[in-house]
């Protein structure tokens, strides 16, 4: 006889994103979504310091929070769904690149032309990873 404590898969509480992790991954990707509106502001041309010092640090506390991300998908996620757990190591790492480039910018050219497309993807991968915890 089968001990009926046993959880199965099909359990839709086990299916469920983890709350600390849906909210680290949704405050990351508004945190790249204002990356881009405040980039827009500063490269429109309005208070060049004010937005460029706004961006940099919205920079560093969504590098932060993609960085708490990462670590509740490991602590919490890891045995559910590996599709999660190296989405949200992708999307930490990437925007450390994207950080790292973004400081080159000022004595660098070639920086713009993979901050600006390296925003994007990452803009894309924002969207996509909380809809794929939510799948999983």
């Amino acid at each position: 006889m089968a001990d009926s404590t046993t959880t199965t898969t099909a359990d839709p509480a086990a299916r469920r994103a983890h709350p600390v992790h849906s909210a680290l991954v949704g405050l990351a990707s508004l945190g790249v979504l204002l990356q881009g509106v405040w980039a827009g502001l500063f490269m429109g041309g309005y208070d060049y310091g004010t937005w460029a010092s706004v961006h940099q640090h919205g920079g560093e506390a969504t590098v932060a929070l993609a960085f708490l991300a990462t670590v509740a998908a490991v602590v919490w996620l890891r045995h559910r769904t590996a599709v999660v757990v190296v989405g949200t190591t992708l999307l930490f790492v990437l925007l450390v690149v994207q950080w790292l480039v973004g400081m080159a910018i000022d004595g660098s050219s070639w920086a713009v032309v993979v901050h600006v497309p390296l925003a994007m993807l990452l803009m894309g991968l924002a969207f996509w990873l909380p809809t794929q915890a939510r799948r999983s």
